[in-house]
């Protein structure tokens, strides 16, 4: 890899009106399809121009960041399903969950950088305890001013009978009334707080309490309540739904991201394949993984992780067999599962679901920019796209696992701005 010189310092090329041409690569550009020769060219936060040679009109005073022949150029990736302020990144461990607020904003800018050097230029949140830190981090990382990916913030996730945040008690609806307006109430709340995202837990989490992942959490009242202000107030709605029947219950309520989907059963899937053209599902291999050999002990047979497991292998192939957009994004932020791992998830379509690597990179990329609301003009390598690149030394196609080390990644680019540039 070769840099030609620049205007300022690493991680300042492609500011002041100077494009940057990217040469020597083969492009992978988003949509599966074989990696082809070609040069790109960036201006401003845009991509240009993708052909065999760009004019020299065109590339006179551009930046060069030359591939030698032998990178791929992909698109930025995406995480569908991360949590930056759980504390852990694999730079630094914190096994608190309840740090004070203003140490909990300095960790979701902390993780934000750590998952940006590891080429997620995007980002679509799991949740937060404190979703003013995920909100105050996606205004410093759109601005500039601190690195981090494209961002959308979350709310703290709802439980049932909406107990305070991150208390996690996973009760189900039996002996307790169905509380419609409490629901209602807790979107709207959120939406003040400029979250782009509500998300309930629609089920419980056998790995965090024994043997709920199979209980419904809430009420379909109180579900049709959340939705119904969830587009008054243009918010998204995430469910956190194992179960099947917290499955059907998100896709009737309009929901647009389904994390898990574990337990499935058939009247589930028929119902999320009528509604593929809406949603995305995210299952999750990264901490399911994680929990099986990552955690420091034997799960508990209540934990309920090895059938997770099985279950979930059985079950993707067959949303992807329906044309379901399956999406990586792994649970990221536990010390066992830190942030910066995140592309784990891609090998893990492969080994599980068996994703071909050109599928896996499409669905972290032109499905991942879909999932941040930027279909159209995110996640593809393509004139009049945002330029959010990654320049990797190697083919990710030849061996997906590359991706994971950092040392291969030798160029990273969001809004047309290199956060990482070739030494």
């Amino acid at each position: 890899m070769s840099e030609h010189p620049t205007d300022g310092p690493s991680g300042t090329g492609g500011t002041g009106g100077t494009p940057t041409l990217f040469t020597g690569v083969q492009v992978f550009d988003g949509t599966g399809r074989d990696p082809f020769p070609a040069e790109v060219l960036v201006e401003g936060n845009r991509i240009t121009a993708v052909a065999p040679s760009v004019p020299a009109a065109r590339r006179s005073g551009a930046r060069v960041v030359d591939g030698g022949g032998a990178a791929t150029l992909i698109p930025g990736l995406v995480d569908s399903h991360t949590h930056l302020g759980f504390g852990s990144t694999t730079e630094h461990v914190s096994r608190r969950r309840d740090e004070p607020d203003e140490e909990k904003a300095l960790l979701v800018a902390h993780a934000g950088r750590v998952l940006l050097d590891h080429g997620f230029t995007s980002a679509y949140s799991g949740g937060n305890r404190l979703p003013r830190t995920e909100t105050a981090a996606r205004k410093a990382f759109a601005e500039g001013w601190m690195p981090g990916p494209r961002f959308k913030a979350a709310s703290w996730e709802g439980t049932a009978g909406m107990v305070e945040p991150g208390v996690y008690d996973f009760p189900g609806t039996d002996g307790r009334a169905s509380d419609p307006r409490s629901v209602g109430r807790f979107v709207g709340e959120m939406a003040d707080l400029g979250v782009d995202i509500v998300k309930l837990s629609l089920s419980g989490e056998s790995a965090v309490v024994q043997g709920t992942s199979r209980i419904v959490q809430f009420t379909d009242e109180e579900v049709a309540a959340a939705a119904a202000v969830a587009r008054e107030r243009g918010v998204a709605l995430t469910a956190h739904a194992h179960a099947a029947e917290s499955i059907k219950m998100a896709v009737r309520h309009g929901i647009r991201a389904v994390y898990h989907c574990t337990f499935a059963d058939e009247e589930a899937l028929d119902l999320l394949q009528a509604a593929r053209d809406r949603l995305f599902v995210a299952p999750t291999p990264g901490i399911i993984h994680a929990n099986l050999h990552e955690a420091g002990s034997e799960p508990e047979p209540g934990m309920e992780v090895e059938a997770t497991e099985k279950a979930v292998r059985q079950v993707v192939p067959e949303l992807v067999r329906r044309g379901i957009r399956v999406v990586p994004g792994g649970d990221y932020g536990f010390p066992w599962n830190p942030v910066g791992r995140n592309a784990r998830d891609l090998e893990l379509f492969v080994d599980w679901f068996g994703f071909t690597p050109a599928e896996t990179l499409r669905a972290a990329t032109e499905h991942g920019g879909q999932v941040m609301g930027l279909g159209g003009e995110l996640g593809l390598v393509r004139e009049g796209y945002l330029a959010d690149l990654v320049l990797v030394d190697g083919d990710p196609l030849d061996d997906i696992r590359i991706l994971q080390d950092r040392d291969r990644l030798t160029a990273v680019m969001k809004d047309g701005k290199l956060h990482k540039a070739p030494a």
